[in-house]
């Protein structure tokens, strides 16, 4: 999924600005050498090494949502005094979210070893994905360790400063005003438009279920920003990155999005995924599946509104939207 996504240009920084930006987390350091990495689909990330240190590092323009590097700060902050269930993240060194030195806002991460999921996803058999999908759920599962009173987007020291309101009503609200008052419906075509709305306005009452339910959601838990490694006998999460768009919200719409594009995925895929979340103490709806799908329309509107031209977006969206509909009907 998301390969081959068009992705706006990468930022070009010299090595006197890198070096400068890198100061307040390593006062009087020098690079010896620094790579922009290709992983992430708008943001600017570029690893680097210290003269004198085998350690690696990651220095991330926010050149996405600049809001996101106060967030990620909070985030990182609680996380660390609030260690309830067991997030694999990398250690944030530092963040400028303001900023003070550069053009963007920033943050600087340690580089954590391990293979995206999206790569492995490429070279691993079935089974072995299957193996994933538990490994996956059970790190799902702790975010829901972390609940919160509100359903809404973080602001300072993760309060909630704009509410979204109950599920129920939110998602099928955002989903109608995309279909009939934006981009959405009219790249999607009539007939699928409304077949989409037609199983939306059916299946909405099953939201009423994730009402009330808020946690820590990651939303983008997707396989280019899993970071696994394997063991002796099995592959083990060493990171979940990119948490910018992290939201209180029900535990659902990470399920959905983690386990978007189902037909596509290996047999047993998502069964896996679900015993996994389970075994870690998750709870799942009844009918968690449908649900899944239902809540991930929200991001399959979203990119098909996207004003930009992005043929390989909208086209992959657009499958999935097909199958959501089916699903549902």
């Amino acid at each position: 999924m998301e390969e081959g996504w068009e992705r706006p240009p990468q930022v070009d920084l010299s090595l006197d600005e890198l070096e400068r930006m890198v100061q307040p987390a390593f006062p009087g350091a020098a690079i010896s050498e620094h790579a922009v990495l290709a992983t992430g689909l708008a943001n600017t990330n570029v690893r680097f090494r210290l003269q004198g240190s085998e350690s690696a590092y990651v220095l991330r323009l926010h050149t996405r949502e600049p809001k996101a590097a106060a967030r990620e700060q909070a985030l990182m902050n609680y996380l660390a005094s609030n260690p309830r269930g067991s997030i694999p993240v990398a250690p944030l060194y530092y963040s400028d979210p303001v900023p003070q030195l550069g053009r963007h806002p920033y943050s600087i991460w340690g580089f954590v070893e391990g293979t995206l999921l999206q790569e492995l996803f490429r070279t691993l058999s079935d089974w072995e994905l299957v193996d994933i999908a538990a490994a996956c759920g059970r790190v799902a599962a702790a975010f829901a360790t972390h609940p919160f009173p509100t359903c809404g987007e973080f602001g300072a020291k993760l309060s909630v400063v704009e509410e979204y309101g109950a599920p129920s009503r939110f998602v099928p609200d955002f989903v109608y005003k995309s279909l009939f008052g934006g981009l959405a419906g009219e790249r999607l075509g009539v007939p699928l438009r409304d077949a989409l709305w037609t199983v939306v306005e059916r299946r909405a009452p099953l939201l009423e279920e994730v009402d009330g339910q808020y946690t820590l959601v990651h939303a983008d838990y997707k396989r280019s920003n899993i970071l696994l490694q394997r063991s002796a006998t099995t592959w083990n999460v060493t990171a979940v990155l990119d948490w910018e768009f992290a939201f209180a919200g029900p535990p659902i719409i990470d399920v959905g999005l983690f386990l978007r594009g189902g037909e596509t995925l290996p047999a047993g895929f998502r069964d896996a995924f679900a015993a996994g979340y389970r075994d870690a103490g998750g709870e799942l709806p009844s009918e968690w599946l449908r649900l899944s799908r239902l809540v991930d329309l929200a991001s399959q509107v979203t990119f098909l509104n996207d004003p930009r031209d992005r043929p390989r977006v909208v086209a992959e969206s657009t499958a999935i939207v097909e199958e959501t509909v089916r699903m549902l009907t």
